[in-house]
C-alpha cells in the first residue's frame, strides 16, 4: 500500500526533464482544492513557460560530464529515498550557484574574533550596533563569532547613512497539529510578541546611530508548506495576518517579503490571494529550478556541518509532533520505527530546502545581517529568540506554541497540551489567542472586562462591551491594586466619570491609604510654564530623568511610644519612605508622538542583566546622589536593590544621572561607592531598552495604577504650552 506521505504530497525536488502534476496547481484550483475564479490567464502562461525554460537550461547543463554523478555517488544517491513510496532523489543543478558550508567553531577562534578590527569611528560605531544586536541573541554571553563577519556591511551603511538591514527567514505558518501544539491556524499573541520584540531590536540601534535600522522578514511558508501537507491558503491567510499586525501595531521598522519578492517578479504588492494561490506551486518550482545547490547532499552536510546539524536535530524534535496527527502519522501510529524513518528523511528533505532558501535570500539580501530561528554556532548567522524564554528552558517560535502569560506578565510559551487542562484559554475575535495563569484576580464579578497584555509589559483592562462603558465606581479597585502588585502598570481604558476628581479621590482610598504631600493628596501633572532653576520639572514639559517616586521623601522614625527618635544633636531621625503606589488619570493628552510615560520593569531588568552582572552582585551595590534645585539633597548608602514587600522579588531602585545638557532645573550627580562607576551606564542603558521599558501613549480618560517597587517611571517631553494634564495620588 502506498504510504499516507506520497498520496498527500509530491515528491521533495522535481526532476529537471518533467514537471510533476502533483506540484501543479490548476488555474481555478487552490493548494487546499477550494476554487477560484480564473485570474491573469497571460500571466499564468508566461509564468509557466518560465519554469519550463529554468529546467530545460538545467538539464542541459547536467549533461555536462563534469556535474554528472559518478556510479558510486549515484548508487549511494538511490539508496536514500527520501520517503516510503517516493521517488528516488533527482536534483536540479544550477552551476553558478554553490553555497559553502559553515565551518565549525574552533578552539582560540573566540580569542581572534577582535583581532583584525579598524580603530576606526564608523567601525566602533558599527561594533555597537552589532553589540545590540547580539544582545538579542542567543548564548551570546562570550561574544558573538560572526561579528567580524557582518561588520564591513554594517560600516557601509554606516558610512553612507543608511538603516542597516537585518533579514530573517521566519514566519511560515502555524503547526500542523492544532491539538497538542498551538491553538488554531492564524497567528496569535506569540507572533504579536515576536513582532514586537524585533521591531525592538531597531528601535535599540536607532537610539545610537540615527538613520536605525530595518528587520526584513522573508516568509518561507511556500518554500516547505507541501513537505508538510499544509495548503498554500493557509500560507497566505497566516502571512497576510502577520502583516496585518505589523500595520496594526505601528512596527515602522519591520518589512516583509514572499518568495515571489525573491524571483524577479514586480509589483507584487498589488498581489492578490486568488492570484496568489493559482500561481503557488508555480513559484516554488521556480524557486527550486533557480536556487538548488550544485552537489549538496543534505546527510552529508547534516555530518559534517554543525549548524546544518543543530537545524537537522530540530527539525526531527518539532516533526515528530506536527504531524501525529497527520495522515501519515495515523498511518504509522503503530509502527513507532517506521514513523521515526519517514520522519528522519522529511527533515532531509527540509535541510535540501533550506539550502535552496537561503540561496534566494542570499541573492536578493547578500548584505544583510543574518538573522535566525534555528540554533547555530554563530559564524555566518546569529540565532534569535523570538520569544526569549527563563535560562535553562528550550527555544520556541510562536508558530510551534502556544503563549502563557502569566500572573506577574511574563510570556513563556509552551505546547497547548502543557497548558489546557491548567490554565485558562483567553479568545479574541472568537478564537483562542492565549494561555492565562488562573486567578480569582481576573474575575471583575458583574462589571464585565477583558484584559490586554501590552509588551513588554503592563496591562490594558477594557469593558467587554464597548457599547456599555460602565462607571469607574463600577471597578474593583482591590482587583486592580493586586494585578498592579504582579505586573504593572494597569491601565483601565474605556470607562467613564474617570476625569470626576470627587470620584478619583473617593476611589484612591479604596486602592490603600492616600498618601499626602505638602500639596495635598492631589497633584495636578501639568506645565507650569517656569523655567527657573528652582522650580518643580515634574510640572514642566520637559523629559525627566527614570527614577521611582518618594526619592525624596522622608519620614521620622518613631519609638515604642510613638514619638520621633532623635539624635545626639537632638534632631529628628528620618528615614526615606517611597510611596507604594501611585494613581493617575488623564484629563488632556500631549500631541501625537510627544507626552510617553515610560515604564520600566525590574522582572525584565533583572531578566536581560548582561554578562558578568548578576542579581547577588547587584544587591550588595549602593550608591549616592547630589542633587541641586528644587530638589536639594545629598544622599548616601542608597540601595540599588530591594526586595518587594509582598513578593520578595529583587526590584531595581535607581535615580538617573541628570546634568545641564538634559535640564533647566534640578541637576542630578551619581556615583557608586562600591563598585565600578560602569554599572551607572549599564542601569541606564538597560531601564530603556524595549525589552524591559513600555512606552505608554495616553488616552484622555485613562485610569493608570502601577507599584511604584516593581517599576521604575520616567516621561519624555512634549510641546510647550499644550493643555497635557495628569492627576496623580500616592498610596500604600
Amino acid at each position: 500500500m502506498a504510504s499516507a506521505l506520497t498520496q498527500f504530497r509530491q515528491p521533495a525536488v522535481p526532476s529537471p526533464s518533467v514537471v510533476p502534476q502533483e506540484d501543479f496547481h490548476y488555474p481555478g484550483l487552490n493548494g487546499d482544492g477550494s476554487s477560484t475564479p480564473a485570474v491573469d490567464q497571460e500571466r499564468f502562461l508566461a509564468l509557466e513557460k518560465r519554469v519550463e525554460t529554468l529546467f530545460l537550461q538545467i538539464q542541459q547543463s547536467s549533461i555536462n560530464s563534469s556535474l554528472a554523478p559518478t556510479g558510486k555517488a549515484m548508487k549511494s544517491r538511490k539508496s536514500k529515498s527520501h520517503l516510503p513510496g517516493s521517488s528516488p532523489l533527482n536534483l536540479p543543478i544550477t552551476p553558478e550557484i554553490s553555497l559553502p558550508t559553515t565551518p565549525a567553531l574552533q578552539p582560540g577562534d573566540q580569542q581572534e574574533i577582535y583581532a583584525d578590527i579598524p580603530d576606526t569611528p564608523s567601525a566602533k560605531l558599527s561594533l555597537q550596533i552589532l553589540d545590540i544586536i547580539q544582545r538579542y541573541g542567543q548564548n551570546t554571553d562570550d561574544g558573538w563569532v560572526g561579528k567580524q563577519k557582518f561588520l564591513p556591511f554594517v560600516e557601509e551603511y554606516v558610512k553612507d547613512q543608511k538603516p542597516v538591514d537585518m533579514v530573517l527567514p521566519a514566519f511560515p505558518f502555524k503547526s500542523p497539529n492544532r491539538k497538542d501544539k498551538v491553538l488554531g491556524n492564524m497567528p496569535d499573541l506569540g507572533e504579536e510578541i515576536a513582532l514586537m520584540h524585533l521591531n525592538g531590536l531597531c528601535e535599540s540601534i536607532k537610539k545610537v546611530y540615527a538613520p536605525g535600522a530595518h528587520v526584513t522578514i522573508t516568509s518561507d511558508g511556500l518554500v516547505y508548506n507541501d513537505l508538510m501537507m499544509i495548503p498554500d491558503s493557509e500560507v497566505w491567510d497566516y502571512s497576510t495576518a502577520v502583516r496585518d499586525i505589523i500595520i496594526a501595531k505601528d512596527l515602522k521598522y519591520i518589512k516583509t517579503l514572499r518568495i515571489v519578492d525573491l524571483l524577479d517578479f514586480h509589483n507584487t504588492e498589488n498581489l492578490t490571494r486568488e492570484e496568489y494561490l493559482i500561481h503557488a506551486g508555480c513559484y516554488r518550482r521556480e524557486l527550486i529550478a533557480k536556487f538548488s545547490p550544485k552537489n549538496f547532499d543534505s546527510r552529508e552536510s547534516v555530518r559534517d556541518d554543525k549548524d546544518t546539524c543543530l537545524t537537522y536535530r530540530g527539525y526531527i524534535k518539532f516533526l515528530t509532533k506536527d504531524l501525529k496527527y497527520s495522515p501519515l502519522g495515523v498511518e504509522f501510529s503503530n509502527e513507532k520505527r517506521k514513523y521515526k524513518d519517514a520522519i528522519e528523511k522529511l527533515a532531509y528533505d527540509m535541510i535540501y530546502r533550506g539550502k535552496i532558501f537561503a540561496a534566494a535570500v542570499n541573492a536578493k539580501c547578500g548584505n544583510f545581517v543574518r538573522l535566525s530561528i534555528h540554533p547555530s554556532v554563530g559564524q555566518t548567522k546569529l540565532s534569535v529568540p523570538l520569544i526569549p524564554p527563563p535560562k535553562g528552558t528550550p527555544l520556541m517560535t510562536p508558530w510551534h506554541s502556544s503563549v502563557l502569560v502569566g500572573l506577574d506578565g511574563s510570556f513563556r510559551t509552551i505546547h497547548a497540551d502543557e497548558g489546557r487542562e491548567t490554565h485558562d484559554i483567553v479568545m479574541r475575535d472568537g478564537r483562542p489567542y492565549h494561555f492565562r495563569e488562573k486567578s480569582d484576580l481576573w474575575d471583575f464579578g458583574n462589571t464585565k472586562v477583558t484584559f490586554e497584555h501590552l509588551y513588554p509589559c503592563g496591562l490594558i483592562i477594557r469593558p467587554a462591551d464597548p457599547t456599555t462603558k460602565p462607571s469607574l465606581s463600577e471597578v474593583n479597585m482591590k482587583k486592580v491594586r493586586g494585578l498592579a502588585e504582579h505586573q504593572s502598570p494597569v491601565v483601565l481604558r474605556g470607562f467613564t466619570d474617570t476625569t470626576d476628581r470627587e470620584l478619583f479621590i473617593s476611589k484612591a482610598h479604596e486602592l490603600g491609604t492616600v498618601l499626602p504631600w505638602t500639596f495635598g493628596i492631589l497633584q495636578e501633572v501639568k506645565d507650569h510654564g517656569k523655567t527657573h532653576k528652582l522650580h518643580n520639572n515634574v510640572v514642566s514639559n520637559e523629559a525627566m530623568p527614570m527614577h521611582y517616586d518618594g526619592m525624596f521623601k522622608f519620614v521620622p522614625e518613631l519609638d515604642a511610644d510613638g514619638n520621633p527618635k532623635v539624635d545626639a544633636d537632638g534632631k529628628e531621625i528620618k528615614f526615606q519612605k517611597p510611596p507604594r503606589f501611585q494613581y493617575f488619570t488623564s484629563i488632556a493628552t500631549a500631541p501625537k508622538g510627544t507626552g510617553y510615560t515610560l515604564f520600566a520593569a525590574s522582572r525584565l531588568f533583572f531578566q536581560y542583566l548582561p554578562h558578568p552582572y548578576t542579581v547577588d552582585r547587584f544587591e550588595k551595590i549602593t550608591w549616592a546622589m547630589d542633587n541641586n534645585g528644587f530638589w536639594d539633597a545629598k544622599l548616601k548608602n542608597l540601595p540599588l536593590v530591594v526586595r518587594h514587600p509582598t513578593r520578595n522579588t529583587p526590584c531595581i531602585r535607581w535615580h538617573e544621572p541628570w546634568d545641564a545638557t538634559k535640564t533647566k532645573f534640578s541637576t542630578c550627580e551619581i556615583t557608586i561607592e562600591n563598585d565600578v562607576q560602569d554599572v551607572t551606564k549599564v542601569v541606564d542603558s538597560l531601564l530603556y531598552d524595549p525589552r524591559v521599558c513600555l512606552r505608554f501613549t495616553w488616552d484622555q480618560g485613562d485610569i493608570l495604577v502601577s507599584d511604584n517597587v516593581l517599576m521604575e517611571h520616567t516621561r519624555t517631553e512634549f510641546t510647550g504650552e499644550c493643555d497635557r494634564e495628569l492627576w496623580r495620588i500616592h498610596f500604600d
